[in-house]
């Protein structure tokens, strides 16, 4: 049982803070404004930042080996054009078709911001026998005149298997453009501006400008005739960046409208129930921005919990604080008074709410990922400059009003029905406390069975609706040709000239055939072997016998000179400049990260069965790192989460000074959580990052009605001696808080369910859903446990029988 004298003077303190801040209201106005204003300030200093180096520590081997492949290669981000030609006699070597191609191929090469190449069967380098060794051919260079010229190159890059289901398939149908980035999505925003001084908006920085001037150069007249399918890296992070930002401005402002009309609803039009909590939210967001700038950090995609954190605990405490302030105020007609008792009653649970709230994020700051341990920090912040907002501000705004005489005081703050409400619920739980263990015990043994269902995964393309044109497209071109998404092994000889050793590229070839026969799932892959393979084969007239590497490193080198000397310019595509490193390309379907990581573990058992001794590799691209990033997030989360746990649970312990109660409590904390994942099992939906994230704001609702209902059942406990008579001025009480802030952000989240992004719409359903548990379990779990259990000891007055319930309003004096 919590120590008596603490609670008193816990509940004296912030008594006298209402009281002061009344007093000094304008003081109170003018220190928030202050604070406001050099939030403002240091949020000038604030920028976005997605590039790796926000999550990644620089000794993380898989970071370490993307880095050294952005310096040997540049970028893996490639936009991919496919195109059916299925209705011409000739296919894709259709003359006209060609042309038009050849064309495009040049224009989207010149126009198109930060591009590195543009290749299709009109450009690509084709390696024919020669008397003096090796001729290069390339359409572009010396276009052919007639279709039978056309078709005799044709025949000849059929014959090369290195375009073959990378620009062509092999029944001549599709044809694909390949073009590659200089620049990766996640480079740092000044590196990837097309104009310096424009800003970062999304208009002017990658991917969305080039994505932007592909969909122009494509939308021209002269291409009508041709069916193009888009996809690739440009296009679908392009499509990602416009569709999320258009769903959070939707959804935000939806949500923020429906709350606000509801908080106009529940108090009565009351211009303070509406400013007053959406105040206390925005003030918190911008006092947040500040602290990070303050500290010199980056926004990233973590800070998205913070508004949605803070829009559930700070109108929560407003809605508290403006609910008791109500009925005060109707009772002693003294604004003075009413705010002292008010805080008086609520301050202390607000308090712990916070800090149970703020401890359970802290617990998480420990995350090796930099920006998981960032938002930890900032958003215990947060959740302590709402509180702090709710016991000052929000008296400077409960403080005005005019001179209203009692009855009218009386009617416009009455609300009979929900009183009637409430009491029902309290009368319900006292007499079928059990059943409604029983109950919640059948429905956490159900959640169980569907925790046990869940499976940690992601799958960028499935955040896209079913009918979105891009997830159409990919979906079509991962079925057709080339593989939408990409990994990189990046071999390292560890010397110059290394990678010209046959036993090095002999490893490689070995690496190499064993991925490719990871099918469907493997579409396309290629490295220097396969350029080194048709350079031998076109040495020797083209013979498919050479089809193979050569044998002496110095043949290699000679072969690799006169290629060069011939005009070939994709070596480098492939090696390093020393020839020390080597990259081994492998396109691969779209999947859940879970399949990615299967195959990554196929290969490094493939690899401890068959080592390389020449050479060393390393996991490595962008797909690489989205599959080590998304693995990182879910861990810490999961761990991060049951520190939190473990941290509430011992405050909870603390706080009311009995393991009983402590341990109660958290029943109705984890509840939400419990459900919505149990829920998740069953629907056979993917747990992803987006999701996990679901998690700590839900345990921060939970933790907030539960210490809401326990110092309240507590306080009126002690008043009473009697459970059953404590617990309808509880319900009755604290309870028309609890519902009325529930009702409200359900509605407000639910309007995340016209998302276009799949990961919205469930973020929203499932946000909506952890409200409602955390208000049944607080409602009808936690009394019951209450009602059995007695945590606060004997009763001092005789239990009343069930139907001798004295009514809410005779309670509540």
């Amino acid at each position: 049982m919590p120590d008596k004298n603490t609670v008193t003077y816990l509940n004296v303190l912030f008594a006298r803070i209402g009281v002061w801040s009344l007093r000094h209201r304008w003081l109170v106005f003018a220190a928030s404004l202050l604070i406001i204003l050099i939030s403002v300030m240091l949020s000038a200093n604030v920028r976005m930042n997605n590039s790796f180096d926000a999550y990644f520590d620089s000794s993380d081997a898989t970071y370490a080996a993307y880095l050294q492949y952005r310096e040997d290669f540049g970028s893996d981000e490639i936009a991919y054009l496919l195109y059916d030609a299925g209705s011409l006699e000739h296919g894709v070597f259709d003359l006209a078709l060609m042309q038009k191609i050849a064309r495009l191929t040049t224009r989207l090469k010149t126009e198109v911001p930060f591009v590195k190449d543009v290749k299709s069967l009109a450009n690509v380098q084709l390696m024919m026998p020669a008397e003096d060794g090796l001729e290069i051919i390339a359409l572009e260079e010396d276009f052919p005149q007639t279709q039978a010229q056309l078709l005799v190159f044709a025949e000849q890059l059929m014959q090369k298997r290195m375009f073959i289901d990378g620009y062509v398939t092999a029944d001549r149908r599709f044809g694909a453009i390949r073009i590659d980035m200089e620049k990766s999505s996640i480079d740092p925003i000044d590196a990837i501006r097309l104009d310096p001084e424009g800003g970062d908006g999304l208009e002017n920085v990658y991917p969305q400008v080039s994505d932007t001037v592909i969909s122009q150069i494509l939308a021209d007249p002269a291409y009508a005739d041709i069916d193009f399918h888009i996809s690739g890296d440009v296009p679908m992070n392009s499509a990602y960046n416009r569709i999320a930002i258009s769903d959070m401005s939707t959804t935000g402002l939806l949500s923020l409208a429906i709350i606000a009309v509801l908080l106009l609803v529940f108090f009565r039009f009351s211009a303070i129930g509406l400013i007053g909590p959406l105040a206390v939210v925005m003030l918190s967001i911008i006092i947040t921005v500040g602290f990070i700038g303050l500290l010199g950090w980056d926004l990233d995609m973590m800070f998205a919990m913070v508004p949605t954190m803070l829009i559930s605990l700070g109108i929560a405490h407003a809605v508290h604080i403006i609910s008791e302030f109500r009925i005060f105020h109707a009772r002693y007609q003294d604004r003075a008074k009413a705010i002292q008792e008010t805080l008086h009653l609520v301050g202390a649970p607000c308090l712990l709410t916070s800090l149970t709230t703020a401890a359970g994020f802290l617990a998480m700051s420990f995350s090796p990922i930099k920006t998981l341990s960032h938002m930890a920090i900032y958003t215990s912040l947060a959740v302590v400059a709402a509180f702090f907002l709710s016991i000052t501000l929000l008296c400077f705004f409960l403080s005005f009003g005019k001179a209203q005489d009692s009855a009218k005081i009386q009617s416009r703050y009455q609300r009979p029905a929900m009183d009637k409400l409430l009491t029902a619920i309290a009368e319900f739980n006292i007499r079928h406390s059990r059943a409604v263990l029983v109950a919640a015990a059948l429905i956490f043994t159900t959640a169980g069975i569907g925790i046990a269902r869940v499976e940690v995964d992601s799958n960028f393309l499935l955040d896209f609706a079913k009918d979105e044109p891009i997830r159409v497209s990919t979906e079509y071109i991962d079925n057709t040709m080339g593989g939408m998404s990409s990994i990189v092994y990046l071999f390292d000889s560890q010397k110059s000239d290394g990678i010209k050793n046959p036993a090095t590229l002999l490893e490689i070839e070995r690496l190499q055939a064993f991925i490719d026969a990871q099918t469907p799932l493997v579409r396309k892959t290629y490295s220097i072997v396969d350029l080194l393979k048709d350079i031998n084969q076109s040495f020797h007239g083209g013979d498919p016998a050479y089809y193979k590497i050569p044998e002496s490193q110095q043949l290699i080198a000679q072969y690799l000179l006169v290629y060069e000397l011939s005009g070939g310019d994709e070596l480098f595509d492939f090696v390093s400049e020393d020839f020390s490193r080597a990259n081994l390309e492998v396109r691969t379907q779209m999947v859940n990260s879970s399949e990615l990581a299967a195959l990554k573990a196929s290969i490094e058992a493939y690899q401890r069965q068959q080592p390389l001794t020449h050479s060393q590799n390393q996991f490595s691209g962008v797909g690489a790192l989205w599959v080590q990033l998304i693995d990182y997030i879910s861990q810490s989360q999961l761990q991060g989460v049951a520190l939190a746990l473990l941290t509430i649970s011992l405050m909870m312990c603390f706080i009311f000074r009995s393991i009983k109660i402590g341990l109660i409590s958290m029943i109705p904390n984890v509840a939400p959580a419990v459900v919505a994942v149990g829920l998740i099992g069953w629907l056979d939906i993917h747990l992803d990052y987006i999701k996990l994230m679901i998690a700590p704001i839900a345990i921060g609702i939970a933790v907030d009605d539960t210490i809401h209902m326990l110092t309240r059942f507590q306080y009126e406990f002690n008043k009473r001696g009697n459970y059953r008579q404590a617990l309808i001025a509880t319900m009755t009480g604290v309870g028309r808080a609890l519902l009325i802030t529930s009702v409200v952000l359900v509605c407000g989240f639910m309007s995340y369910t016209i998302a276009q992004m799949d990961g919205q719409f469930w973020f929203g359903i499932l946000l909506a859903l952890t409200i409602v548990v955390a208000l049944l379990a607080d409602f009808f779990v936690m009394p019951a446990l209450i009602l059995c259990l007695k945590p606060f000891g004997p009763e001092r007055s005789e239990s009343l029988n069930a139907d001798e319930l004295p009514a809410a309003a005779r309670l509540q004096n």
